[in-house]
């Protein structure tokens, strides 16, 4: 147990699979994880101890794996005969040293998972990012340097930026691309930051690394990545593209990050050192792709003018896309939610690309256009597109597969990884996996050129830029010539063959190396058969060659023809009849033989490593052809979303000039999530038109609808800018930069925040960051507090969007708003319908019936004494609520008078005439 313990104390935090002959065994408290969590029974012995067969070790530690344990598998690396051989040279040999090596060869977590052959299959097809951050204060301005992956596909993604006082860029981050597994800089992070971390990823762990040791240094991480080997083909080193923006050109080694980027590279540092402690990092860092991170929501477009570009992508935020129930619902599932309304996409890849589309909407209009003509074309031929759509459901995970091929064939792990001299009893079952990932990929591919073929031998040309760039090689397109690559892979070796035995047999022409062994295997052949020849004319008789292994080419003779030989024939065995010579030409031939053999079992035991090399080397294609893929599926998804609702239309897009203002015009819009419920009320939206200020003050009784509206119109304008058709019957409007959202009531208990001040905080970042290009969607501002208070901060904050011109709907029950900008002219109000029955001093009479339909002009009453009587609330408690409620209300009208007439400069008769009656009433 000391090698275990050994092992233990340095990884306390792993569970140990510890491999022990053909089973993984657990000892101690790893063992009752194992019971607890594993249902695995405890076996005989002193200590507690549980194990499984070699070949489960995919099945119980992704099980682990996805409850939040690390795992960490330890292998065998010697055999019993290498252990003894090993102690032969040892002078003084120990009970510890007549141990067989072992040696830890991969720790994973939800946040290094490589799903490689030993691993087994990914369950699903989402990203689980690994991310490292660092924080930095400078006179009160907050930086941060960000790093992150998705270790099973192996993009590494780099970023530095400054951030506000809410920290709505990292808030952003987050939520475009939430991490499964933190990694922070120990002693560093403040207190707000660790509080959004706690709130924002609460079930997520957070690892704290030691400064400088763990948390490398920007020189310590670009030195340790020259040197490391990752970078260098062909004995020549050079930093990947996407690296080198990062690097300081004044640094003669290029060891040295640029002042805006040491962060990012800090946070490249910590990300390296985990992965080395994981034993991945030589598999994803030699793959080489790294992209440059920089947050969307820039603080530039406050500045926009009706000249400006946009910027290539709208911006929506972690709250936005929690209001708006884009990603997930309250409940944190997927049910009701846009992306599950959207995502029929055939593919994995195509799944997290339409991701990405949902998290970062089009803001460039030529883009926007270019994904709608495609839909629209796509709609006119329904059959090609169900034809696509079944060919690329048929598709495996090619994305990951490609990153599985670059590890199993990369040069550099194949030597010095731990795995390559681990001694795995299931080799064989192993082998046979990786020819059929290899194998399936080439079988993938192949089905892509097919997808492609689709539409460029269609009955209905294609014309839309997007399609032909998807679906034709250069110079008309982007997709890449696979042909001739798949050809060669494809006839390298026999594909039945390789998968049944484990192991490949190249055909001629495909490995110099492998050609050139069985070149000189043939050449020694040939010189066997003319030896043997010559031999027979020595003997005059039959001669032939005897033996097996290291005692072949022994010249078998008869008896009376053996009297022939001379002193040069070496007699070796013989039987009845027959004797057996050597001679120095078949002993050199023999010596020839074997060292030829060995060679080509070195190169074989190699083989199926530099196939799958040589086909990780053409990565820039394979990724090409599976982006090309991507973006085609999430086009047919769209297509396939617009086919089967009830009504849809292309969204009209506008740009602003110095005549025409922000603005936005829907027509029976309906809700994108509900629209395909049976009786759902559709509803006409015009924000910014000539007939509609930029801000609508939107009034309605309680449940009467105002938060479905403000999310439909929200969720219709992502829709719109991601080039899909929306649920309209019209929709016309200018681009919209960014969606703001303060909706539904919510409290942050992780970060000691009320529900008031996260609505102040949501309400703060709308009136920093808006521009009048925004579409702004308030519910309700000012819970929380006094009625006064919330009112005050209410009709402040209309005032403020107004002067900032952004599209608005804010929704109130605080009907004093209605009185103070009944006459504005930069506010509209609307209200969504209701009829009432039986109207009385007894609201408990009432009959409230919601029309669902937004209409101009302000709702008298917000009718939540309806709310209460439907909520079940006794009905003396509701009528007494009902009369406090006048006596308020005559307690405010009382002062609004007053305050009418002592404000008023000239007595106005007919003024006065009017205000009688409201007198009287008090």
């Amino acid at each position: 147990m000391r090698q275990w313990w050994d092992m233990k104390c340095q990884h306390f935090d792993c569970v140990l699979f510890f491999k022990v002959g053909k089973f993984y065994e657990l000892y101690h408290m790893d063992a009752v994880i194992g019971f607890n969590e594993l249902n695995l029974m405890y076996m005989k012995g002193d200590h507690a101890h549980s194990g499984f067969p070699e070949i489960a070790y995919g099945r119980f530690s992704s099980s682990l794996i996805e409850k939040g344990y690390k795992v960490a598998r330890v292998e065998q690396t010697e055999t019993p005969d290498m252990m003894a051989n090993r102690c032969k040279n040892i002078s003084k040999v120990t009970k510890f040293d007549k141990v067989v090596k072992r040696e830890i060869c991969q720790i994973t977590t939800r946040g290094t998972k490589v799903f490689s052959v030993i691993d087994g299959e990914a369950k699903e097809a989402k990203t689980n990012y690994l991310l490292a951050l660092t924080e930095k204060v400078t006179d009160g301005n907050t930086s941060f340097g960000i790093c992150f992956i998705d270790t099973s596909i192996g993009v590494f993604h780099l970023g530095q930026f400054y951030d506000d006082r809410h920290f709505s860029s990292l808030r952003t981050l987050l939520a475009h691309y939430p991490p499964v597994q933190v990694l922070y800089e120990r002693g560093t992070l403040s207190d707000k930051i660790q509080k959004l971390l706690n709130s924002v990823l609460v079930a997520v762990n957070k690892e704290a690394l030691a400064p400088e040791t763990e948390f490398w240094g920007a020189n310590k991480t670009l030195t340790t990545l020259a040197e490391g080997g990752y970078f260098t083909t062909n004995s020549a080193f050079a930093w990947p593209e996407g690296l080198k923006d990062f690097i300081s050109d004044s640094s003669s080694l290029g060891l040295c990050a640029r002042d805006d980027t040491e962060m990012a590279i800090r946070a490249l540092g910590a990300i390296t050192w985990y992965l080395k402690q994981c034993h991945i990092d030589q598999q994803l860092l030699t793959m080489g792709k790294f992209k440059s991170y920089s947050p969307t929501d820039c603080n530039e477009s406050r500045t926009l003018t009706s000249t400006d570009k946009f910027a290539k992508h709208m911006v929506l935020d972690g709250i936005t896309l929690q209001n708006l129930d884009i990603l997930e619902n309250s409940l944190g599932e997927k049910e009701g939610t846009l992306i599950n309304k959207l995502d029929s996409c055939c593919t994995p890849f195509g799944k997290r690309l339409l991701h990405q589309w949902i998290c970062s909407p089009l803001c460039d209009l030529e883009s926007i256009c270019g994904r709608q003509e495609a839909v629209t074309q796509l709609m006119k031929s329904p059959h090609i597109v169900q034809e696509a759509r079944a060919a690329l459901s048929q598709l495996p995970d090619l994305e990951r597969l490609l990153s599985r091929i670059h590890a199993q064939g990369n040069e550099l792990r194949s030597k010095t990884h731990p795995d390559s001299r681990a001694i795995f009893y299931e080799d064989k079952i192993y082998s046979k996996k990786k020819i059929i990932d290899f194998t399936n990929t080439l079988n993938g591919f192949k089905s892509a050129l097919k997808v492609a073929l689709l539409f460029k031998d269609a009955e209905v040309e294609f014309t839309s830029k997007l399609i032909v760039q998807l679906t034709n090689t250069a110079p008309l397109g982007n997709f890449p010539e696979m042909e001739q690559s798949l050809h060669f892979f494809e006839t390298a070796f026999d594909h039945e063959e390789a998968t049944k035995h484990g192991h490949i047999i190249p055909r001629s022409g495909v490995d110099p190396e492998y050609d050139s062994t069985m070149k000189e295997i043939s050449h020694i052949q040939k010189e066997l058969d003319e030896y043997l020849i010559s031999q027979r004319k020595i003997f005059g008789t039959k001669v032939v060659y005897f033996g097996s292994d290291k005692k072949r080419f022994q010249l078998e003779v008869s008896d009376t023809a053996a009297k022939k030989a001379g002193s040069e024939y070496e007699l070796l065995s013989q039987r009845k009849g027959f004797k057996r010579f050597g001679t120095q030409t078949t002993k050199d031939l023999l010596s020839r033989q074997l060292a030829t053999e060995e060679q080509k079992k070195n190169v074989l035991k190699d083989l199926s490593r530099r196939i799958f090399e040589q086909f990780s080397s053409r990565y820039t294609d394979w990724s090409r052809a599976v982006q090309c893929l991507s973006v085609l599926d999430v086009l047919l998804t769209f297509t396939e979303y617009s086919l089967g609702e009830r009504e849809t239309c292309m969204p009209t897009f506008v740009l602003p000039s110095n005549n025409i203002k922000p603005y936005l015009k829907i027509s029976n819009g309906l809700h994108p999530c509900l629209s395909s419920m049976d009786g759902f009320i559709p509803n006409d939206t015009s924000i910014g038109c000539d007939d509609s200020a930029s801000l609508i003050l939107v009034t309605g009784p309680n449940m009467g609808g105002k938060s479905t509206l403000m999310r439909q119109v929200g969720l219709i304008i992502v829709l719109a800018h991601m080039g899909c058709r929306v649920p309209a019957m019209s929709c016309e409007l200018t681009p919209v930069d960014r969606i703001f959202t303060r909706l539904g009531a919510n409290d942050d208990i992780m970060a000691g925040e009320s529900t008031f001040l996260v609505e102040l905080s949501e309400t703060a970042s709308i009136l920093q960051h808006a521009t009048k290009h925004s579409l702004v969607l308030v519910d309700e501002l000012g819970r929380g507090t006094a009625t006064y208070d919330g009112t005050a901060i209410a009709v402040a904050v209309v005032h403020e969007l107004v002067r900032l011109n952004a599209r608005t709907l804010f929704s109130t029950h605080y009907h004093t708003l209605v009185e103070d900008f009944k006459n504005s002219e930069c506010v509209s109000l609307n209200h969504m319908a209701c009829m009432v029955e039986n109207e009385s001093d007894d609201p408990s009479e009432e009959t409230v019936t919601f029309l669902y339909k937004f209409v101009s002009g302000p709702c008298p009453k917000s009718y939540g004494f309806n709310a209460a009587k439907l909520a079940g609330i006794p009905g003396t408690i509701v009528q007494r609520s009902y009369e406090k409620a006048l006596g308020l209300e005559k307690q405010v009208e009382k002062k609004r008078v007053f305050l009418t007439l002592m404000g008023a400069k000239d007595v106005n008769v007919s003024h006065l005439v009017k205000l009688m009656p409201i007198i009287c009433s008090l």
